[in-house]
């Protein structure tokens, strides 16, 4: 493995040139130095896409055929082929529960023992859903067989198998001969040490460079252009960066990963505080360590096609859900302290459109705001003293001795009660279930460019920072978290956040 300190100073020329987005003359420069993995990456997914399916439809008629041929040796007359239909939901639980398990992703056969070990994970849980739905769905009314389900089963195991790994496996590692890719490593060599050793076990991630942080001195992009341009042989095509998030500063860990997605390179970004983003452990147990594959530039980011269509639903279900439990609530706060029910707030949301943010009232009506924008200020430019430290040692950021909160309110805060209302927020279209938290005016105002890019999607009730944040990251880690989600914001991450928002919040996880 070679090891390279990049300073920068071979980058003087590209000085001129600041900021994460690279103009199109540079990036065509680039081109012919850069190998991007998707043209793999698509064949592989597809690929495998229609290997199982294929796979699927094989086994099912030879199982089907193997039972007619034993039913008629042993009764002496031809039997006819049973109604299929039950190869409908064998197709449709298993390609979403594959998706999900990542055997779609062209990381899948990076590690042949590992790919194994997820296709068979996948066909236990695939076969055992599809014979839990097809059993319990009016399957006695149509003529089904026991023993063909089962058989499919093993047959579409053993032909997918030889599908994957006598073919498309081959073909991962045809492209691998022929481009011969390296990877980048950006971090500090002590910290990545484990992250590299165990890329030089992986296929297409062995031929590595080190970059040290010091290198970024002069700013990310040079940094990137520097390694991919000057300093490696002009015969070396470049397929990933790896970006270790925690050997640099957010900023620099952001502006790395940005400046790389828009040179066109595949970019993983290695941190604990983002393992929320995937949605699946392959990568995980891959790499050894929380990594993200960053899918799309921050100037692209923008909410996909069926978001808000899952606002609409998920808020109006939760609102009816939550009525009982506001009405206890409305009470607890009308007998304990005076003032409306509900809190009226102005906040900012996508590209810096204001609303008004609706909460239950958790403070007392005539409270100083002053307190409260000292501290945000404080904490925004890194000066609020941690109040404790976690198990983990983590600093814990917190105004805790805030004295507007009242008794009912400082119970309703702790467990993010004082939150429900916002899912109107959601169903009126400011806001949505997952994104960044919205931010107070006087927060936009201390915003500089990075800050500001937070708002590139719409704010939400719970995201990354509420999952594994909360007041046990910076301010800057906050705005990575968001930036993060940003980049790589998709339907099963939404849903997997969701799902670990609830744990938390009952937990005592919140508000404060």
């Amino acid at each position: 493995m070679r090891v390279r300190v990049i300073t920068g100073a071979g980058a003087a020329g590209a000085r001129r040139r600041r900021g994460t987005v690279v103009d199109a003359t540079a990036q065509a420069g680039s081109a012919g130095r850069l190998l991007p993995w998707a043209s793999a990456r698509a064949q592989l997914g597809w690929g495998s896409l229609v290997a199982d399916f294929c796979a699927l439809l094989c086994g099912y008629a030879l199982a089907e055929a193997t039972r007619s041929h034993a039913l008629s040796a042993l009764q002496g007359t031809p039997i006819q082929l049973s109604q299929g239909w039950s190869v409908v939901v064998l197709v449709i639980v298993t390609a979403p529960i594959f998706y999900v398990l990542g055997l779609y992703d062209l990381e899948a056969y990076v590690s042949r023992p590992l790919h194994l070990w997820t296709l068979l994970t996948a066909s236990l849980i695939a076969f055992a859903v599809s014979a839990l739905s097809v059993y319990m769905i009016a399957a006695h009314a149509l003529e089904q067989s026991r023993v063909a389900f089962l058989m499919t089963f093993v047959f579409f195991v053993l032909f997918t198998c030889a599908l994957r790994f006598g073919i498309l496996d081959e073909v991962y590692r045809a492209w691998l001969r022929q481009h011969k890719p390296i990877s980048v490593l950006v971090g500090d060599f002590e910290t990545t040490q484990t992250c590299g050793e165990r890329l030089g076990r992986l296929r297409g991630f062995d031929q590595l460079e080190r970059v040290s942080p010091a290198s970024l001195s002069h700013g990310a992009e040079e940094a990137v252009r520097t390694v991919l341009e000057h300093d490696l042989p002009s015969s070396t095509r470049v397929a990933a960066v790896f970006v270790d998030a925690s050997s640099l500063t957010p900023r620099e860990a952001f502006e790395t990963a940005e400046a790389a997605r828009t040179l066109g390179t595949e970019v993983y970004v290695i941190s604990e505080l983002l393992g929320a983003l995937e949605s699946n452990r392959l990568r995980t147990r891959l790499f050894g360590t929380p990594v993200i594959r960053i899918r799309r530039s921050i100037t692209d980011a923008r909410p996909y096609s069926c978001k808000r269509a899952l606002d609409i639903v998920g808020s109006a279900a939760l609102l009816l859900l939550a009525a009982p439990v506001i009405a206890l609530l409305a009470m607890a706060i009308r007998l304990t302290s005076r003032g409306p029910v509900f809190y009226r707030q102005t906040r900012v949301g996508r590209s810096g459109a204001p609303f008004q943010f609706l909460k239950l009232r958790s403070m007392i009506t005539d409270g100083d705001e002053g307190i409260h924008v000292d501290y945000v200020k404080a904490f925004m430019n890194g000066t609020a003293d941690a109040i404790a430290a976690s198990a983990t040692g983590e600093a814990i950021f917190k105004k805790v001795d805030d004295p507007r909160i009242t008794p009912v309110g400082r119970f309703i805060r702790k467990y993010s009660l004082d939150e429900i209302p916002q899912f109107w927020n959601v169903f009126c279209g400011d806001m949505s279930l997952v994104g960044p938290r919205p931010s107070l005016p006087y927060e936009v105002r201390e915003y500089d460019e990075w800050n500001a890019l937070r708002m590139t999607v719409p704010a939400g009730i719970t995201g990354l920072w509420q999952v594994r944040g909360r007041s046990r990251v910076s301010f800057d880690e906050m705005i990575l978290q968001d930036l993060m989600y940003a980049q790589n914001m998709r339907l099963l991450v939404d849903v997997g956040l969701c799902l670990r928002t609830l744990p938390a919040a009952l937990l005592g996880g919140g508000g404060g």
